[in-house]
């Protein structure tokens, strides 16, 4: 026994050694089974040290044999391009090239060999994807998955292209959020950052940002608006006016016009554009600033009047349209007080009155002897304003002192004076340079121009004038 355990090359127990010894046909037996035994142990000890299978891949397009347009399969060419997707879904690249060259010629094959070389980055598929779309142009499977591999590359312009002709020969969801995804990473976002790089006034980097979203949707309407502006701000209209060109002449794109127009100095331009759009509030209202600007009030009443009633500017706007349209046509010492540099008494008379004419009809008070004002063409006004309180005069030698400049306070006075008998709220003086509210400011030497303004925002506080 001892010598047969030293003889026993497989470590079996005895009973099993004595078996290749006593009996030939045993032995036989026994030598197959310490065959499989031993083939057992091999394959045990391989699959223990191979490498792990490679995760499942997340695949971002879809199999070759699926969605609109995919090619006629025979059954056993099905059955390979299933085996290969499923190699693919697993992971495992190189089976499903190796199974897809053995489903003959096929766009299903070439396509599935093309994603599974995109999957192991082992070859560049672009050239070839693009030669199957064009081959096989309704192959939503191909586009979309050329659409991958282009983003793959950074090559935007042509995954947007890809996605969107592929989502448009299948609309389902999956592939039609793939195509809003890349649109607004590629295009919406890139306006989204220029429009406010424009509106914190950066014209130049908003153009910047701009740029790579244009040459992928050069005709994008937002993109050329934004544009458009930037360039205006820039000061090259005629720049603008070209971007504008290949837009439809929407409301939104006429006021652009305008804006242009402005830029050049053609403010008749101008005004005639903003007033080709009548229902736009927006074109009216940049026309009152233009006539405003040019001191055409009529112009600006009738562009106030046209305003919807629910515009908050209008009312308020109108109110003072008309009332310097009424300093426009009033006599030549009346333009005279609102044109000077340095008010005098009388002037400031002319200008409380004739924007309040109001205050010629309110009763109150004794019209005063004046003896220097007899002769003066302000005379009415002056006697208005001494009647009622609004300006002090020297009762005791009955003089007014129409040509003393006039001072701050007096100002102060005859306007707070003006609102109280107007039941109208009195303006908010500023008592100093520090203020950080809206104020009312006089400053010496005291303007006509400076006064009419601070009356008028008082007398168009409310109430229509007529």
């Amino acid at each position: 026994m001892g010598s047969l355990t030293k003889r026993n090359p497989t470590n079996l127990n005895p009973e099993l050694a004595m078996v290749f010894v006593s009996d030939p046909v045993k032995h036989a037996v026994g030598a197959a089974a310490l065959a499989v035994a031993a083939m057992t142990f091999v394959f045990s000890a391989g699959c223990a040290s191979a490498p792990a299978t490679a995760p499942p891949a997340h695949l971002d397009f879809p199999a070759p044999d699926t969605g609109p347009g995919r090619p006629d399969l025979t059954r056993a060419d099905q059955d390979h391009i299933d085996k290969g997707w499923k190699a693919l879904l697993n992971g495992d690249a190189a089976s499903a090239r190796a199974i897809a060259s053995q489903s003959g010629t096929n766009p299903a094959a070439e396509l599935l060999s093309l994603q599974a070389a995109m999957v192991t980055r082992s070859a560049d598929p672009l050239s070839g994807l693009e030669q199957l779309t064009v081959e096989q142009s309704d192959y939503a499977a191909a586009w979309l998955t050329l659409s991958v591999a282009a983003e793959n590359t950074e090559d935007e312009g042509l995954a947007l292209e890809a996605a969107s002709r592929g989502a448009e020969l299948w609309s389902e969801k999956r592939w039609l959020e793939r195509e809003q995804r890349l649109r607004q990473r590629y295009v919406g976002d890139r306006i989204d950052s220029a429009r406010e790089l424009y509106e914190t006034e950066y014209p130049e980097a908003a153009l910047e940002a701009l740029q790579p979203a244009l040459e992928i949707d050069p005709d994008n309407r937002d993109a050329v608006l934004v544009k458009a502006r930037a360039l205006i701000a820039l000061d090259q209209p005629d720049r603008a006016e070209v971007a504008l060109s290949g837009l439809p002449r929407d409301p939104e794109v006429v006021r652009l016009s305008g804006n242009i127009a402005e830029a050049r100095g053609d403010l008749s331009a101008a005004m005639r554009i903003y007033s080709s759009l009548p229902d736009d509030p927006d074109a009216m209202l940049m026309g009152v600033a233009i006539a405003e600007s040019q001191d055409d009030w009529l112009t600006a009443m009738n562009l106030y009047a046209s305003l919807p009633d629910e515009r908050p500017e209008k009312a308020p706007g109108l109110r003072r349209a008309k009332l310097r349209w009424r300093l426009s046509v009033m006599p030549e010492y009346v333009q005279e007080a609102v044109d000077s540099l340095e008010l005098e008494r009388a002037q400031l008379a002319v200008v409380v009155v004739t924007l309040a004419p109001k205050v010629e009809t309110l009763p109150g008070g004794q019209v005063p002897l004046l003896s220097d004002v007899m002769t003066l063409p302000s005379q009415n006004e002056i006697l208005t304003a001494a009647r009622l309180g609004l300006i002090e005069s020297d009762q005791f030698l009955n003089r007014f002192h129409p040509e003393r400049p006039v001072t701050a306070v007096e100002v102060r006075t005859a306007v707070d004076n003006l609102a109280h008998l107007l039941e109208l709220e009195k303006p908010r003086w500023c008592t100093d340079e520090a203020e950080t509210q809206p104020c009312a400011a006089i400053a010496e030497p005291i303007s006509g121009e400076s006064v009419a303004a601070i009356v008028i925002e008082v007398v168009t506080q409310e109430g229509e004038i007529e």
